[in-house]
């Protein structure tokens, strides 16, 4: 029996778990997803060259349709799945045991039971080929159609189980079916006033006001129209209600009932009584790394703060321990102190982007989350960023606020602050460390809140020494991350407040420009951290995020260290290199590097941080060295494509290019590398540049020491 499948829902995704399938180009993908789901009606060989390369003369067309028809049929073949029927001027895919997504989800969304829908909407992780396209018209109008038709069946299936759970008041699969709903047809009034219902039997009433702002914005915005009177007079309604039970039903301090809550949650107590979680410990390279959990939702999210924290005294901040218990009523709230901060070990020197984003995944391990939400802000996010391209198969989806690509000012960043005002906060920051914080650069709204001002200056003398606080604000102005940001593929969420003195504006939108398929919320204000002014709308965008329903893109791209290495000898002396081929294995297992490709005189391997990849060019040239040979290595970090034990992409060939740049005994190593590597200890030089195609502009690169060291 085979175990291949065909997904389109939420991207294309071809794979076989007997075999490895071979690589599909564009234009072969989107044959077979157009036979596919014309299975069993034959599509003439011309219509299928003028629908893919109607550009292209007639012959062309017809040697490329022939092409692409030969790959599919190997891959279809070596995946045991679906087979191809071809008679005379026509083709057809039979899918045979193919396991095909929009099949099942058609046939699921037909049924009538819940159980069946329900199943249907897990089919159903995004749109037909989400982020495909091809620059072909006739193409492009039939995917249009397409996806429309299947959108108007999962929102069919999403009005059936809001009417099914609001009947049987199972309100919380009525809350994320309509806020799924809301999210493909944002206008639905009907779906407003049900979802805002459901609220209020939850005992939400404050959500449910938020939800009728919700609706009047979206309609004001895209209509220029107001609410129907039926949504106005439950508005109406249901504010009459919470003044009167406000004053009547007062809710008393430490109650533990649901019900009570729930009220809690919905009237912000800025009480600061929450009671603090147990703090656990995991290893980390050898470093204690602290971690606490809340909430028990079915997603698992973990916020990563920017600069310095301290997990325990975050509960004693009045706003901050209010946003982190909502953040808690829809999931599973995973939080950290970063190495050299709070609660995990102190005085563990730089960290790199990589240790840090290591130490996430301990934590996460440590916790058994597989598919996690990564929430980051401020300085936080470019780890987050890191982790997202680095592991995609364990981020469920990327959520950052106020965060910025690049930690300095530059010509082609110029949002960033300079080197000379970076010296002039820092300055500040030891003058008054301890002092109640100055907040009109972090939340100039909460300036006069002698309560937060006083809180906030604990926070950070609990999180760090003034003399790690500096170096780690010093070390956060290195960062550079814009190079991997096309390499991010997961479901991103992007919110910037429009005057935010430290993360800009402009930051924001060019994170949402280069982060592909992000999506772009603005708030008005000027508090940088998430407990500020817009604290409350911050968390109802993630969780109408969070639980709209995340696809589960499948991974065909990832982001790696590729290191390409060569003995320089000429003639290589065979029997020498063939007495150091152990030790080269041996430096790569240690490593954590995978060989991919091997000749008489060099290795190719891709590692998934780049200071392994240095370090282990580093150890394979001092043992060869101890036997006379001078070798020649380079490092690129870039998005690569994983074909079982193969992997292609432009990596690959950058890393190869970028040989031709070193002499004997030199690692060269490409700007993207240098620019992850912040705290790493590695000494660069600059080492001229490199034009490459499919690059704007040129690539600078470095070499790491010299040939002496």
């Amino acid at each position: 029996m085979t175990h291949s499948h065909l997904c389109l829902l939420g991207g294309f995704d071809f794979a076989s778990d007997v075999a490895t399938v071979p690589l599909l180009s564009r234009k072969a993908r989107a044959m077979m997803a157009y036979l596919a789901l014309q299975s069993g009606h034959s599509q003439s060989r011309e219509k299928l060259a003028s629908l893919l390369w109607g550009c292209n003369s007639e012959s062309q067309a017809r040697t490329n349709l022939r092409q692409a028809l030969s790959a599919v049929r190997k891959a279809t073949h070596a995946s045991g799945g679906g087979r191809f029927l071809t008679g005379g001027d026509t083709i057809s895919l039979n899918l045979d045991d193919l396991d095909f997504d929009v099949a099942r989800f058609e046939a699921l969304a037909a049924g009538s039971a819940p159980e069946q829908l329900e199943q249907a909407l897990t089919v159903y992780r995004g749109d037909l080929l989400e982020g495909f396209g091809l620059n072909e018209e006739p193409f492009e109008d039939w995917l249009r159609l397409e996806r429309e038709r299947l959108r108007a069946i999962v929102i069919a299936v999403l009005e059936k189980l809001v009417a099914h759970h609001s009947t049987t008041s199972d309100l919380a699969s009525c809350v994320r079916a309509a806020t799924r709903l809301l999210a493909l047809e944002p206008l639905r009034e009907d779906i407003h006033r049900a979802l805002m219902r459901a609220y209020v039997a939850q005992g939400r009433v404050n959500l449910a006001l938020k939800q009728y702002e919700r609706c009047r914005d979206a309609l004001q915005r895209q209509l220029d129209l107001r609410p129907e009177a039926e949504t106005r007079k439950l508005y109406d309604d249901l504010r009459a209600r919470r003044m009167t039970s406000d004053a009547a039903f007062p809710i008393p301090r430490g109650s533990t009932s649901p019900q009570t809550r729930s009220q809690a949650d919905e009237r912000p107590d800025f009480s600061g009584q929450s009671v603090r979680p147990p703090t656990h410990y995991v290893k980390s390279a050898g470093i204690n790394i602290a971690y606490q959990v809340t909430g028990d939702g079915p997603i698992d999210m973990i916020y990563v703060p920017g600069w310095v924290s301290n997990l325990d005294l975050a509960w004693a901040g009045p706003r901050l321990s209010h946003v982190l218990q909502r953040l808690g009523s829809f999931c599973r709230l995973i939080r950290m102190d970063k190495r050299g901060t709070g609660l995990s070990d102190r005085n563990v020197g730089l960290p790199t982007l990589e240790e840090r984003m290591e130490d996430v995944r301990a934590v996460l391990d440590a916790v058994g989350s597989k598919r996690t939400v990564l929430f980051a802000s401020s300085e936080g996010g470019p780890m987050c960023m890191l982790f997202a391209a680095t592991y995609p198969e364990r981020t469920a989806a990327l959520v950052l606020n106020g965060a910025y690509a690049r930690g300095r000012w530059s010509n082609d960043y110029p949002w960033a602050r300079t080197a000379e005002q970076v010296e002039e906060d820092l300055t500040v920051v030891e003058r008054e460390w301890g002092e109640p914080a100055d907040m009109s650069n972090a939340a100039p709204s909460l300036m006069n809140d002698t309560v937060e001002r006083e809180w906030f200056a604990a926070n950070l003398r609990n999180s760090a020494s003034p003399a790690d606080a500096i170096a780690l604000w010093r070390w956060g102005t290195e960062i550079d991350v814009r190079n991997i940001l096309p390499a991010i593929h997961v479901p991103a969420l992007i919110m910037q407040t429009t005057g935010d003195r430290w993360a800009r504006r402009e930051e924001g939108r060019y994170l949402a420009t280069h982060i592909e398929g992000a999506r772009y919320i603005e708030f008005a204000g000027r508090d940088h951290v998430i407990w500020g002014e817009n604290s409350d709308r911050i968390v109802d965008e993630i969780q109408a995020f969070v639980t709209a329903g995340l696809p589960a893109a499948p991974v065909e791209r990832l982001l790696v260290s590729v290191l390409s290495l060569e003995i320089d000898s000429a003639p290589p002396p065979v029997d020498l290199i063939e007495r150091h081929t152990k030790e080269i294995r041996g430096e790569l297992l240690a490593a954590e590097g995978r060989q991919i490709r091997r000749s008489a005189s060099g290795v190719l391997a891709v590692f998934q941080r780049p200071t392994r990849a240095i370090q282990c060019a580093i150890a394979i040239r001092h043992r060869l060295r101890q036997s006379g040979l001078e070798v020649r290595a380079a490092v690129h970090t870039g998005e690569c494509e994983e074909r079982g034990d193969d992997f292609s992409g432009i990596a690959i060939e950058l890393s190869s290019r970028l040989l031709d740049h070193a002499g004997p005994g030199v690692i060269i190593v490409s700007r993207t590398v240098r620019d992850l590597m912040v705290g790493s200890g590695l000494a660069f030089k600059e080492h001229g540049e490199m034009e490459a195609s499919g690059l704007p502009g040129s690539l600078q690169l470095f070499s790491v020491g010299g040939p002496a060291d």
